[in-house]
């Protein structure tokens, strides 16, 4: 079998891009011949890239980007069985492609891109997908209420942590809870169009944290546009000591920064809001922190709770109520056992639940049912 994967952005650091590179790794490894093909171009370095990837069309989303994607799609598309669309926005592409070229397609749904009314062309290509991969059960509900895919055509399929971060997680040994100072790490992408994933909302409870837990200190990885925000905010709460932005880093550097830390902490706001939905679709960054032995605390609503177990790897509270996540850091703050009890149930499940493994079973699995369904004429 030949597949090409549809990219929004194939190379980058965040979830959406690190999912669709791990389905290329799986269909690669059942054996299928697989090629990518992306929107823009990727904004970070990354170290393996899946499949052999045939370039990107421009740098920011344009009719004419999605043009010149339309046209190497159908150039190529011939020679394809599978055309797996790794994010909503180019799956009208692989709709229309099908129109011309009789090739089927699966479309991946993440979160807030599908969780309102889409348009009529996104919504009629997620309908005549042979298969809507969706990376959480909240995410699947929302496929179903409010795009109208037909539930038998939607499939879970839970993200993995990168086997290479894995890997290096599995060769560290356990973290030992530190008795005298906190280091809290959040990890993600400092956009202002994702203040949501709350790094303000820890900064705000940070006072309250020192005063009753002690020496803390808050890691964030990653950069964007909102980092001056959080700087100058981290300034009004008088923590600006206590905040440090590591930029973005490498695999390897990453995992140096889980193992430096004691707690991850990520407070998510899941709601609608005038100009769309914020939220988790479902945050691979908390299995990852939870691989090397991290508790997490997570904010409640849309896939978060699916990647955090309450009261077993992590917290789950208000990610909108900085009392909230300041009471949650406290309590692990001043709770080595605790910490360590939170971290070695998350390392347990996340090689139970989250390896490459077992997305790739899946992963082959629900190929073959669109596969099969094409040839069956559904």
């Amino acid at each position: 079998m030949r597949a090409l994967v549809l990219a929004t952005r194939y190379l980058g650091p965040g979830g959406i891009e690190a999912y669709a590179r791990c389905v290329a790794s799986a269909l690669a490894d059942a054996g299928t011949e697989v090629e990518a093909l992306s929107l823009l171009n990727g904004d970070a370095q990354v170290e393996s890239c899946p499949g052999r990837y045939l370039g990107h069309q421009g740098r920011s989303s344009t009719p004419w980007t999605h043009a010149r994607l339309l046209l190497e799609t159908v150039r190529r598309g011939g020679r394809y069985d599978l055309v797996v669309c790794a994010h909503v926005a180019v799956s009208p592409l692989a709709a229309l492609a099908r129109r011309m070229l009789g090739t089927p397609y699966v479309v991946v749904g993440h979160g807030i891109e599908v969780w309102d009314r889409l348009g009529w062309a996104r919504r009629a290509a997620l309908r005549g997908a042979r298969s809507v991969l969706a990376v959480s059960h909240f995410t699947a509900r929302r496929l179903a209420a409010v795009q109208g895919v037909p539930p038998d055509r939607i499939r879970v399929v839970h993200p993995c942590v990168d086997p290479a971060l894995l890997e290096l997680a599995d060769a560290a040994p356990p973290a030992v809870p530190r008795a005298n100072a906190t280091t809290l790490l959040t990890v993600g992408r400092l956009s202002s169009r994702e203040r949501y994933k709350g790094c303000g909302t820890v900064i705000r409870a940070l006072p309250r944290v020192a005063a009753d837990a002690g020496d803390v200190r808050y890691v964030i990885v990653g950069d964007g546009d909102d980092r001056p925000r959080l700087a100058s905010l981290a300034r009004e709460c008088g923590v600006e000591d206590r905040v440090t932005f590591a930029g973005w880093a490498d695999r390897r550097g990453l995992a140096a920064h889980y193992r430096a830390s004691d707690v991850f902490v990520m407070p998510s706001v899941t709601e609608r809001r005038s100009d769309g939905w914020t939220g988790e679709g479902f945050g691979i960054a908390y299995i990852e922190a939870a691989s090397f032995g991290l508790p997490v605390v997570a904010g409640s609503g849309g896939g978060a709770p699916e990647a955090v177990r309450d009261g077993v790897t992590g917290l789950v509270v208000d990610g909108g109520d900085a009392d909230a996540v300041a009471a949650a850091l406290v309590r692990l703050a001043g709770d080595a056992a605790l910490r360590r009890r939170m971290g070695e149930e998350g390392r347990a499940w996340v090689r139970s639940h989250f390896t490459f493994e077992r997305f790739r079973r899946e992963i082959r699995d629900a190929v073959a049912d669109a596969w099969g369904a094409a040839h069956r004429g559904r």
